[in-house]
């Protein structure tokens, strides 16, 4: 990325410290990601490896933007665990080393700027709720599963995070009695049984026990640790091994969210993580089913299952919120609510499309960070008919940053195909598809006053 633009614009940075990586995001007001940076979480139980990785990835944010860490006004950090806002201090972290850090303090001394400290999934769901799949809704819950299971409330436009900083601690609520050892020390929590090291579990207990799997041969024999990406190679390939153990977690937080309905009643449940991020094609149609199958009517519609817009910077853009909100700027208020700057368009002579001062004559995107963008040659293959159809691979690419709508200028000859698995993947993510004639769709998209992103066929 290149260099951030300063004059008049303020920066901020969130981090996600989590059990497996430590993901780190420059943000401008408007939530647009400038630069971004990860790394793998140390192990051990020595807090310094970690907070130290977390650190230089905080400098390196900064100095691959050629700015100084004082220059940002605020730093979100979040945390899997027990946390103290008000004094910055982590109190427990199952899955990490970090418990008992005064993370805040240490941070404002560090880098001298304020420090907001949140839990990971609080911070992921206020991420929603600000750019992703909860951005309309009054009330939303979030459950993310990675390494463990978390979640997080937003009411309006606030966290809620009961009397004892631990409200939403959806991976703590026992699903199987007497079941599964949990890290945080009891039995049977829903973490237990359909977290990735729930699954990875199951699935070395199972392999050791003879059943047939590609899994050693993608791991390299290695089953220390099975990534979710992995996970999601095996299900391509059609290992039955590894769709039984999905299933079974799929329908286990299928409960879990029926649970969450009957309980708090949202508007929403987002699911998210790096599982449901990898494996979601496979797990939330399970989900949805339960849910859907719900006997208990209530009055009016709600309790919708939707995927997490943001994916894996859904938590570190929550830490950018509330790193705002520490310096008196909550974006989710409409005075600070901002947009990212959007180009004009205006369709020229022989289907060509003016975009500022470039002319296009293939076609192209404009992604919801307001940037421009060639279509990828592979998606204009002579066997995806000229380029004359949308897939669901193109559109998760295209949904990139949380856009409200999605237009596709469908062309000049009526020929273009948006497939179903597209169209249901913007649906999982409650985001709105206009297919219109392109020289329609110019004109919708230089109307349309919100978040917003676009395909242009030209042919």
């Amino acid at each position: 990325m290149g260099k951030a633009k300063r004059a008049g614009r303020r920066f901020y940075i969130g981090v996600d410290i989590g059990g497996t990586k430590i993901q780190s995001l420059l943000v401008d007001a408007a939530g647009v990601v400038v630069q971004r940076a990860r790394t793998s979480t140390p192990q051990g139980e020595d807090p310094e490896p970690v907070l130290a990785a977390a650190e230089e990835l905080v400098e390196k944010l900064a100095a691959e933007q050629q700015i100084a860490v004082s220059e940002v006004s605020a730093i979100g950090a979040a945390v899997a665990g027990v946390v103290d806002p008000k004094e910055g201090l982590v109190v427990v972290t199952p899955n990490m080393s970090l418990t008992g850090v005064a993370l805040g303090p240490r941070w404002e001394k560090r880098f001298q700027r304020p420090v907001a400290v949140g839990n990971d999934t609080n911070l992921g769901i206020l991420g929603e709720r600000w750019l992703g799949a909860a951005r309309k809704a009054q009330s939303a819950f979030g459950i993310f599963v990675g390494t463990g299971i978390g979640g997080g409330l937003v009411i309006r436009n606030r966290m809620w995070r009961g009397a004892r900083e631990a409200t939403a601690e959806i991976g703590h609520i026992v699903m199987e009695i007497n079941g599964p050892m949990c890290g945080c020390g009891n039995r049977g929590c829903l973490e237990a049984l359909a977290s990735r090291t729930a699954i990875e579990e199951q699935l070395r207990q199972a392999i050791q026990q003879g059943r047939p799997s590609v899994l050693p041969e993608l791991t390299g024999g290695d089953l220390t640790r099975i990534r979710s990406g992995v996970l999601r190679q095996a299900l391509a390939a059609g290992d039955g091994l590894v769709q039984e153990v999905l299933r079974k977690a799929a329908e286990v937080l299928g409960y879990a969210c029926l649970t969450v309905r009957h309980l708090v009643d949202p508007e929403v449940i987002i699911l998210g993580g790096g599982v449901i991020e990898a494996c979601g094609y496979f797990m939330v149609p399970i989900v949805k089913k339960i849910v859907e199958a719900d006997r208990l009517p209530g009055a009016r519609p709600g309790g919708e299952i939707l995927v997490s817009v943001l994916g894996d910077d859904a938590v570190a853009l929550g830490a950018a919120a509330l790193a705002a909100r520490k310096v008196g700027r909550n974006p989710l208020k409409k005075r600070f609510a901002l947009l990212p700057k959007y180009p004009k368009l205006r369709l020229a002579d022989n289907h060509q499309i003016a975009v500022q001062k470039e002319s296009y004559r293939q076609d192209f995107y404009i992604l919801a960070n307001g940037k421009t963008k060639n279509r990828k040659q592979e998606f204009l293959a002579d066997e995806n008919a000229s380029g004359c159809r949308l897939t669901a691979d193109e559109m998760e690419k295209l949904a990139e940053g949380g856009p409200e709508v999605v237009f596709v200028g469908a062309g000049f000859s009526d020929q273009f195909e948006v497939t179903p698995e597209a169209q249901e993947y913007l649906s999982l993510r409650a985001i709105r598809l206009e297919v219109l004639p392109t020289p329609e769709a110019v004109q919708a998209f230089n109307q349309y006053k919100k978040r917003k992103a676009a395909l242009f066929h030209l042919a």
